[in-house]
């Protein structure tokens, strides 16, 4: 009895097959993990200017995003957050009540957050989907409070397209 080589135990185990299935699984798997806004990006938007607010975060904070449509898609987009108190998050976020920085990390981080918008912004302007806006490390919460506003604005938008007329006719 001869023993089997490499190549012909290779052979037994993988086939041609297994690779499709293997590949399928992996575009399945890569699938799954692709962020949903629960858009349907492929629904037109009605053009003007649309504004929208995420939920409170943890400390109360909400973010205020208005975007402008032209031609049906996003030609600008502009965002910010508002303390609980209804001051901006700006230049202060991250110092105390006398306007000093307490902690010089803390203060980065909320800094780092606050020119997040800008980037989201930009960001969600070229792509057009809130689902393609990527996350800057450090400004997580503000990320997901910029999309929760995005998809906000963007239903509005979408919403505000008047219905086909419907007909039907009826038998003679």
């Amino acid at each position: 009895m001869t023993t089997p080589t490499t190549l012909d135990t290779r052979s037994r185990w993988v086939s041609p097959a297994s690779y499709a299935v293997l590949g399928a699984l992996g575009a399945t798997i890569l699938a799954a993990c692709a962020p949903s806004t629960g858009l349907d990006m492929t629904k037109p938007m009605s053009d003007g200017t649309w504004t929208a607010q995420s939920n409170a975060d943890d400390q109360g904070s909400i973010g205020t995003i208005t975007i402008t449509v032209e031609g049906g898609r996003i030609t600008s987009t502009s965002y910010e957050t508002t303390l609980a108190d209804g001051t901006d998050k700006g230049a202060n976020y991250g110092k105390n009540s006398a306007g000093e920085v307490f902690n010089e990390d803390y203060y980065k981080k909320a800094q780092a957050a606050v020119a997040s918008y800008q980037e989201y912004s930009d960001n969600l302007t070229k792509v057009g989907d809130p689902a393609k806006v990527d996350v800057i490390t450090g400004a997580t919460v503000a990320h997901q409070q910029f999309v929760q506003a995005a998809i906000r604005a963007i239903a509005a938008a979408q919403a505000s397209l008047p219905t086909a007329p419907t007909t039907s006719t009826s038998p003679a």
